[in-house]
């Protein structure tokens, strides 16, 4: 299909139609004043009760509404008017015809609807929810606005002027096609008025033959120039099967680029293949050039951002031609997302900080538009402004040291712990010391607290206080120091939490919020876990009813989430040494397959906690016990009780529980203060959104591996 200047039939210049009136108007005669008689016209329309009186001047006498009952539009003249009610009518609108038979729906004909007792209908053409006059199909459902119904139904293409404003444009795809346009009814089909097109053009792209304009809505193409798939109207040689999409058929020449900003990029318009230096992605045609840099690059590639956050790291990354990465150029760095390699000799974005190691592909940082931001920023010093002032929760630096390059915080008020000074440490402590935020054994840098048992590790002090994490794009709040349960994972815990801004009823632990990462569950084969939608058995506990898993993204190994966040080491009463989490079973003699605190079967094929110095082996749930993530003297104010209770676990002496009176032998909770004899078990207080937790056991009868 194609069209010129010549096929195109003014709407303006058409004779309405006539129509079979559902209103009858008779010609009364009335006397004024004036000298000068005119004619007026009453009509009685079967959608309001009173008689209209006909206006054919500019005034409109107008009460409740300037909107014309049929078509909700402005109303103008000339239109019909109730001046008790404020009821108006388009002249065209009170013409209306009853019936009409129309190609969007050719099986039945269209009946009008009065406007009584009727709500809100959406329109079958253009989605739109009208109140007005609508014309409808009692056998299909069907149903059609008057704007819709009545457009000019010719094969021909029509000037639709304001009439389909809301339309997309068929040709390039943008919205809306604007206040004047064209139209093939038939096709449902709407242009720009701009799209006044040559039937033929020579172009440099394709010096054989010309290119003859060719319209076609159902098929996409693959344009030539920028290789994406469009539909609509391109220009064609149908003999070299060339295709060029209108919107791409006359590109700049000349584009600068923020990225690039030292020289502007040249169009080399001349079919060959290269490798695009912006994204690492190889192109089949058309490219942009700088000459000077000698650098080659997709026409799309050339928008670029250069600095943006994306949910899954904590620092600003930038985008280079030629990714170095805090110098190390020899090393093979993975995509973070898709954990493919990254071309260090092609474009990527990656994380200047010195003890980042933090590179992403270009089109898997910016696939999903929600979950980055764009930063307005000329330089990485901005950026390191930003990340200090707006970022991290440090109320205030005390104290600092300089090692090397690296500026070293020693000493710290961290706005969870305000009352006292925290002081940096990297010595190494034993694995009973819990991290205040994450719950986990502290192997690395950490803060601590001189005065009380309160510790952080140096990530966790330096979290985001305001983050997008890496499933929503909605803003989570870091909230310190509380008891709660994880929507994510089902964990009850304590520590630091990562709250939805908008609703404080979705929370997730540290661990659920940092998910999409990599995790070395086996040190001869290490695996890259990510969220899973599709269930599949768990490799850790057995367990196939899995409504939460995550996946490798190289082989078909599957965790459950509650199995995704078991520490890798663990304590318990039962043993004086430190517990390693085992991934699978050495050896064959059945009669080792046991846990060797409750003395149930163990599956050899589960994991387990095992004491290479005592040869134990532990079901993880015995050894982590109900509550792993809630830290033994955390604090919790409690409304029946007048102080504030600190969580225990009693090893050897237990207390009759105060509420239930049974020994206090689980985690329970302690008034520590003077003559208060208060103690009552955890599970006896806990709110009852608490005590829903799922009870995940595992497959092997008594395997569970997820401590529930």
């Amino acid at each position: 299909m194609w069209f010129t200047r010549e096929y195109i039939v003014d709407l303006n210049q058409r004779e309405s139609e006539s129509s079979q009136g559902i209103a009858k108007a008779t010609s009364i005669q009335s006397e004024s004043n004036q000298s000068e008689k005119r004619e007026m016209a009453e009509l009685q329309h079967l959608s309001h009760e009173h008689p209209l009186l006909f206006n054919e001047g500019t005034s409109i006498q107008r009460h409740n509404t300037d909107n014309c009952a049929g078509c909700e539009e402005k109303v103008s003249a000339p239109s019909f008017s109730c001046g008790d009610c404020g009821f108006h009518l388009h002249k065209k609108c009170a013409e209306a015809p009853l019936e009409i038979h129309h190609p969007f729906h050719r099986s039945h004909p269209l009946v009008l609807l009065p406007l009584q007792n009727r709500e809100e209908v959406c329109c079958g053409l253009c989605d739109a929810n009208r109140k007005g006059f609508i014309y409808h199909c009692p056998s299909c459902e069907v149903y059609l606005d008057i704007n819709c119904a009545l457009l000019p139904r010719d094969s021909a293409l029509i000037s639709a002027n304001n009439q389909v404003r809301d339309f997309d444009c068929s040709s390039c795809s943008s919205s809306p096609v604007g206040n004047t346009s064209y139209a093939c009814f038939d096709c449902r089909t709407f242009f720009h008025k701009s799209l006044e097109l040559p039937l033929q053009i020579d172009h440099p792209y394709h010096r054989k033959h010309q290119l003859v304009l060719e319209y076609d809505v159902h098929e996409w193409r693959d344009c030539h120039l920028c290789s994406e798939k469009h539909r609509g109207l391109f220009y064609r040689c149908s003999l070299c099967n060339v295709d060029i999409h209108i919107n791409c058929a006359w590109p700049p020449t000349i584009i600068e680029d923020k990225s690039h900003p030292e020289h502007p990029f040249s169009l080399l318009l001349r079919p060959h293949s290269f490798n695009c230096d912006a994204c690492g992605i190889q192109g089949n045609n058309v490219s942009y050039i700088c000459s000077t840099c000698d650098i080659q690059v997709h026409k799309n590639c050339i928008s670029l951002p250069r600095f943006i956050r994306i949910n899954l790291h904590n620092h600003p990354i930038s985008h280079s031609f030629y990714c170095c990465i805090n110098g190390h150029d020899s090393r093979t760095w993975d995509c973070r997302l898709c954990y493919k390699k990254v071309n260090t000799e092609h474009g990527s974005y990656y994380c200047s900080q010195p003890d980042c190691d933090f590179a992403i592909h270009v089109k898997c940082s910016i696939k999903n538009k929600i979950l980055y931001d764009i930063m307005e920023v000329v330089s990485l010093d901005v950026i390191d402004e930003l990340d200090l002032s707006s970022y991290n929760p440090i109320i205030r630096v005390i104290e600092e040291t300089k090692i090397g390059d690296d500026v070293i915080y020693t000493k710290i008020i961290h706005f969870s712990h305000e009352q006292h000074v925290l002081i940096f440490s990297d010595e190494a402590v034993d694995n009973k010391h819990l991290c205040d935020g994450c719950v986990k054994p502290i192997f690395s840098s950490f803060y601590y607290c001189s005065q009380c048992d309160f510790l952080l590790h140096k990530a966790c002090a330096e979290l985001w206080r305001k983050a997008r994490l890496w499933f929503d794009s909605t803003p989570f709040i870091l909230s310190p120091n509380g008891i709660f349960k994880c929507d994510f994972c089902r964990y009850q815990c304590s520590g630091f939490s990562y709250k939805l801004d908008s609703d404080n009823d979705y929370v997730l632990c540290l661990q659920c919020a940092a998910l999409p990462h990599f995790f070395p569950y086996q040190a001869d084969e290490p695996h890259h876990i990510f969220f899973n939608d599709n269930p599949g058995q768990c490799h850790s506990c057995g367990r196939r009813d899995l409504d939460r898993s995550c996946k490798c993204k190289k082989c078909d190994f599957v965790l459950d989430v509650r199995c995704v966040i078991l520490p890798r080491t663990a304590s318990n009463k039962c043993d004086r040494h430190s517990l390693t989490l085992a991934y699978k079973e050495h050896s064959d003699y059945s009669l080792r397959h046991y846990c060797d605190i409750c003395e149930e079967r163990r599956n050899p094929k589960c994991w387990f906690y095992h004491c290479e110095v005592c040869d134990k082996a532990i079901h993880p749930k015995c050894a982590l016990g109900k509550y792993p993530f809630i830290k033994r003297g955390s604090k919790y104010r409690h409304l029946n009780h007048p102080h504030t209770l600190t969580f225990v676990q009693k090893m050897y002496y237990y207390p009759k529980c105060t509420d239930c009176g049974d020994p206090c032998e689980d985690l329970a909770l302690e008034c520590l203060e003077h003559g208060c004899n208060y103690v009552v078990h955890w599970k006896c207080i806990e709110p009852s959104y608490f005590a829903d937790t799922d009870n995940d056991s595992g497959s092997d009868g008594g395997n569970d591996s997820n401590g529930e």
